[in-house]
């Protein structure tokens, strides 16, 4: 259970740190 719920995580952290780079690019894109 203990490995499922830190892979979870990972993906967590995975898919908002690709959010937070589109954001960045597209704000510094705007500006």
């Amino acid at each position: 259970m203990g490995n499922k719920k830190i892979r979870k995580i990972v993906v967590y952290l995975m898919l908002i740190s690709m959010l937070l780079t589109s954001l960045l690019s597209g704000i510094a894109f705007l500006l």
